[in-house]
């Protein structure tokens, strides 16, 4: 059991933000974590040693594709950011919920969890071109659809 502890100390927070982030609502984050854990628990004989992050994340995204297709929520601001962060943010958030899915959750493992493209197509189970494509397009798709809201300058 000590390998699964390894396992869960290392991937807990970076799939705990993930969720958090593309759920936008902090409860269905935790099921969502809580259910994807379970799953890699019960299947944790079955990975590919070398592959756990992509593989954990696997598990993420289809729970969260299983559990939600609705688009993200308002979170709550965070206390102490200043009112015009807190209009930033939930617009940011507004703009993401607005994205495919696939480009919202591509754009989202490359750009806020560092994740290489080649690791990114892997949990979304696409090729890696298709990948840097949905990246780009979501990009581009977010600062149309920010434009009209916000002055952009170097933000994205």
């Amino acid at each position: 059991m000590g390998d699964f502890d390894s396992f869960f100390a290392e991937h807990a927070k970076p799939v705990w933000n993930y969720l958090r982030r593309l759920t936008g609502d902090p409860e269905r984050a935790a099921d969502l974590f809580q259910r994807s854990f379970l799953k890699a628990w019960t299947h944790f004989q079955g990975r590919t040693p070398g592959r756990e992050r992509s593989w954990i994340f696997r598990i993420a995204v289809n729970q969260a594709r299983d559990d939600m297709r609705k688009t993200l929520r308002d979170r709550p601001a965070e206390p102490g950011m200043q009112v015009e962060d807190r209009e930033l943010l939930r617009e940011v958030l507004r703009g993401l919920a607005e994205l495919p899915e696939h480009q919202r959750e591509l754009f989202l493992l490359v750009r806020y969890h560092g994740f290489t493209f080649v690791e990114a197509a892997a949990v979304a189970e696409v090729g890696v071109s298709a990948a840097k494509m949905a990246v780009s397009r979501a990009h581009e798709r977010l600062i149309r659809i920010l434009s009209g809201r916000l002055h952009l300058g170097t933000l994205l």
